[in-house]
């Protein structure tokens, strides 16, 4: 196991239901521990903090985020996604996993067109699944998913746009999801949605030790993504910018969210869904 740079600490990967020590290589000096959003409130600030909604304080509108889907495992959320087309759903590949397998299609559902988990919206069984080849120490954290049945689309089930280029250097980006409300805290039933920063590549290979395929955004202590809001995505321009992959030293903190930088990806999603 190697040691990051600039320190002795390791980042921990938490999955659902195994805890990784995962190793990685960093080109810049590192001082903090990244985990997966999946268990972000193992490591979260400190909880004598006020509970400031980690997602962000508002609740969404029916209708506001029409590409949003929550990802159930055998009947509750894992995770987010988001429609890219009337049959395929983008997340991101850690989800996905089981360990070291892939999770049986059979097992998941995609739930679209409803802000409420409790209340509407339309499911759909996964047909195949298709993380990253690559996937490995938080790189190249995307997968797709094929839907059995395409859904219709309409005013409260549409997709968006990848988008092809980097987000602009202190452009405000929205992310969105069914993640804990604050550290330790309960999963809403209404989507949730909160407005962060993009960073420059330079500053974000700074903050994460990565370069290229990562998305820095940064928003105030104790808010931004957590445990729940993983494979969920950033928008800016209505385009898909960003899937969230990881918090840097627990979900809330001073430190930007890492989500897998759509631009990046564009080539590998087309090919694999065409």
């Amino acid at each position: 196991m190697s040691q990051l740079n600039g320190s002795g600490h390791s980042p921990i990967m938490l999955l659902p239901l195994l805890l990784v020590v995962a190793s990685l290589w960093t080109a810049a000096a590192f001082d903090g521990n990244l985990v997966t959003v999946e268990e972000a409130r193992s490591n979260a600030v400190d909880s004598s903090s006020p509970p400031a909604r980690i997602v962000g304080g508002s609740s969404a509108s029916l209708n506001q985020f029409p590409h949003q889907v929550a990802l159930l495992r055998q009947g509750s959320l894992f995770c987010g996604g988001s429609l890219i087309t009337s049959k395929w759903v983008l997340t991101a590949a850690h989800c996905v996993y089981d360990g070291n397998q892939v999770v049986q299609p059979s097992l998941l559902t995609v739930l679209a067109g409803t802000v409420n988990l409790n209340q509407g919206g339309v499911r759909r069984s996964v047909r195949r699944i298709i993380p990253h080849e690559r996937y490995g120490n938080f790189r190249n954290d995307i997968a797709v998913m094929e839907l059995q049945q395409a859904y219709q689309i309409g005013r409260s089930i549409s997709t968006i746009t990848l988008r092809r280029m980097a987000v602009p250097n202190g452009s405000t980006v929205t992310i969105s999801g069914w993640g804990r409300l604050y550290n330790n805290g309960p999963f809403p039933n209404t989507l949730q949605y909160t407005r962060v920063t993009a960073l420059s590549s330079l500053a974000c290979a700074r903050e994460t030790g990565f370069n290229g395929g990562i998305l820095c955004l940064r928003s105030p202590v104790n808010n931004g993504a957590c445990n729940g809001d993983s494979g969920g995505p950033a928008v800016y321009n209505n385009q898909l910018v960003g899937v969230a992959n990881f918090v840097i030293n627990g979900c809330g903190s001073s430190r930007p969210d890492g989500y897998a930088q759509v631009s990046d990806f564009v080539q590998w999603i087309e090919t694999r869904i065409n």
